[in-house]
């Protein structure tokens, strides 16, 4: 009893802000303080002679005036810009939404997961590497321009690549993934004894679906338009990749002001009217989604004798249904022939990188009309590459065999032993290769390339720790000990995951430069360009892991924990013993989607690396600049498996965990 009450003393003095202390203090430092920053610069004006090209001794409006001329540059570009992002996100929900709703509502529970697994894969695949794939059929001597030309449908090569439709095509394919998985997760959420009570009453599908399908689909429908309309404001990669002067966006505008023009005040400027224009266009829709429920309820007596009309259309449908032979399900074919069309042009650009990856032709966009594997040898060293395989397949393959010989010898399958031999062959055949043969180091011919993927493996783990560190502390917090500091956490996570990456991108490059230190010089054998890199890319990613895990804990009784205490478990114990087993699935989930998001940073990572640390994404990025070779496609490839290894065993670990393909899903969105 002693020990109970002690405990129960020691908890009450804890404060319940204590597990997401660290996320706070990370939040602030490198979040709140560097947009605060950019702020305050975009009232002062450019000085060249400086090192911070800013000189703050008269502050103005003249940023914002410029910015905001009618007859300037940035303003058109601005306007562009949210024209885009806003045409992109509705064609993205009408694209996505016949998708969702077959998923959800037309599809066996067999091959649900597989048709969601089809929509992940190409979603969570390099965004880099998949814009870049589009300048094959989009490129005026590409294959698809000569069929074009050949069949008489175009009197000349396409001329879509660098304007803003090659820029709109590509946007809404780059995102239309985000918007599918939330829009399914809501649909999925709807109980269908509601659908079918609609129905009992006389309602049609028309009126069933405007009437209850729509209207309860609607949180999937404002969580897919954040997920997409925001970053898309921002977007940085395709307009570079894709549209150059005559597609160029805002955020590539941005950029262009705090790397080439050295005009950082402007830059500054530009980027808090983006900010501004996103958070209102959020407010609308808000707005929006609060008035029309009621303006429904409003309208709703003078729609009675609509109602009527269909209720007794619907009772003779019925009746009609009933007495008449069945028809097949014109609706469901329909739909199944469109979500087939959608995941084939998801795929497309993917396929394409892989194919070129063998072109024989020395352009990794242009079709030399053969194959080849001679950019595969060119990259890699065959012989170390052939080693190494094997003996990742003897040990693993081992890992497989020992715990089947232990099952025999014993009697008794041991679940324990099949997953600690496996993890230890995992292990083994790491240490194994990097004793023999320093396979890290000497697997890629290409030096540039290899230091390119090593930088983005090390950069994507390092901060993938320190996410799940903060994350997985500040998602227990919100979970089991929640109160008003809540409102103020969820809200800055909130803004971390609205915010724009350009505009955290060009933040953090500020105020890592005044801040010097650990990010302009190196500690001991780390490089400060690493340190830059873990710190950029742990910020998205942590608050991924905090909703994960918060999510996760939110769903799950917490009688468990308060046993232990009642026991005599001290809080460390208490979390040591029983949440982290409970929370271990999400957090091996939001480690491997934040170790993804961050080996895919580009935005981020090209305007904060210094050091002589380039990663691929960056290296990729500035490879576009002239004539790809396509051994960087052989890069992006290895980056896809990686990838889809990592995803894969999420599904794996969630699947053990108990989570049917729904839930795995709404852990991809973090609902």
């Amino acid at each position: 009893m002693t020990a109970a009450v002690s405990s129960s003393k020691r908890r009450s003095r804890l404060p319940k802000f204590g597990l997401a202390l660290p996320s706070f203090v990370w939040y602030t430092m490198f979040f709140v303080v560097p947009i605060a920053i950019v702020v305050v610069y975009s009232f002062a004006a450019k000085d060249s002679t400086k090192l911070i090209p800013v000189d703050l001794s008269d502050p103005s409006l003249q940023n914002y005036r410029d910015v905001l001329d009618p007859d300037g540059v940035f303003f058109t570009t601005f306007k562009a810009t949210i024209r885009i992002a806003l045409i992109a996100t509705t064609l993205c929900v009408l694209i996505g939404f016949p998708v969702a709703y077959f998923v959800a509502f037309k599809v066996r529970e067999k091959w649900r997961a597989t048709l969601l697994a089809l929509i992940v894969v190409p979603s969570f695949t390099s965004f880099l590497i998949r814009t870049v794939a589009w300048r094959i059929p989009l490129a005026p001597n590409g294959t698809l321009s000569g069929w074009l030309q050949d069949w008489g449908i175009t009197d000349g090569p396409l001329q879509i690549l660098e304007t803003q439709t090659a820029v709109q095509l590509a946007i809404v394919y780059n995102y239309l993934g985000f918007m599918i998985l939330p829009l399914f997760v809501a649909l999925d959420r709807i109980d269908a004894g509601m659908r079918e009570a609609s129905k009992d009453l006389g309602a049609g599908r028309l009126a069933t679906f405007f009437g209850v399908t729509l209207p309860l689909s609607a949180p999937g429908i404002a969580a897919g338009a954040l997920l997409t309309y925001i970053p898309m404001c921002g977007d940085y990669v395709t307009a570079t990749v894709l549209g150059g002067a005559k597609g160029n966006m805002i955020g590539a505008m941005v950029a262009s002001q705090f790397t080439s023009a050295r005009n950082w005040p402007l830059g500054s400027a530009m980027a808090v009217l983006m900010i501004i224009a996103v958070l209102l266009t959020l407010l609308v829709g808000v707005i929006v989604v609060w008035l029309v429920p009621r303006v429904v309820r409003m309208v709703s007596p003078h729609l009675a004798p609509v109602r009527a009309r269909i209720y007794q259309r619907g009772l003779s449908a019925k009746a009609t249904k009933s007495t008449g032979r069945r028809r097949p399900e014109v609706l469901k074919v329909v739909l199944a022939v469109w979500a087939i069309l959608v995941l084939l042009f998801m795929f497309i650009p993917i396929g394409l990188v892989i194919l070129h990856s063998f072109n024989s032709g020395g352009s990794f966009s242009i079709w030399a009309g053969g194959v080849s594997t001679e950019w595969w040898g060119a990259l890699f060293r065959a012989e170390d590459t052939i080693a190494m395989l094997v003996r990742f397949a003897v040990i693993g393959v081992a890992g497989v065999v020992i715990p089947k010989v232990i099952h025999r010898a014993t009697g008794r399958p041991s679940a324990r032993a099949q997953r600690w031999i496996g993890l230890a062959a995992f292990v083994t055949a790491f240490v194994v290769n990097g004793i023999i043969t320093d396979w890290y180091r000497t697997i890629f011919r290409d030096v540039n390339i290899g230091d390119a993927m090593r930088n983005s493996f090390t950069a994507a783990f390092g901060a993938t720790v320190i996410a799940v560190i903060i994350g997985s502390l500040s998602g227990v917090a919100l979970a089991r000990r929640p109160g008003k500091w809540t409102v103020v956490f969820m809200a800055l996570v909130f803004l971390i995951l609205v915010t724009p990456e350009i505009m955290d991108a060009i933040s953090l490059a500020t105020w890592m430069e005044q801040l010097g230190g650990p990010f302009k010089n190196n500690i001991g054998p780390i490089n400060f360009g690493l340190i830059r890199l873990w710190v950029g890319q742990s910020l998205y990613a942590s608050a991924v892991v905090t909703l994960i895990v918060r999510a996760r804990l939110a769903g799950l009784d917490e009688s468990l924990e308060e046993a232990a205490g009642d026991l005599g478990a001290t809080p460390a114990t208490a979390f040591r013993q029983v949440t982290l087993p409970l929370i271990a699935p999400a957090v091996i989930a939001g480690a491997l989607l934040s170790f993804t998001l961050c080996l895919d940073n580009t935005v981020i990572s090209t305007l904060i690396s210094a050091g002589g640390v380039s990663t691929f994404p960056v290296a990729l990025l500035s490879a576009t600049r002239s004539t790809i070779k396509p051994f960087w496609g052989v890069g992006s490839v290895v980056l896809f498996m990686v990838t889809m290894a990592a995803l894969g065993f999420v599904a794996a670990v969630l699947r053990r965990s108990g989570d049917s393909s729904s839930q795995i899903a709404a852990t991809m969105t973090g609902s």
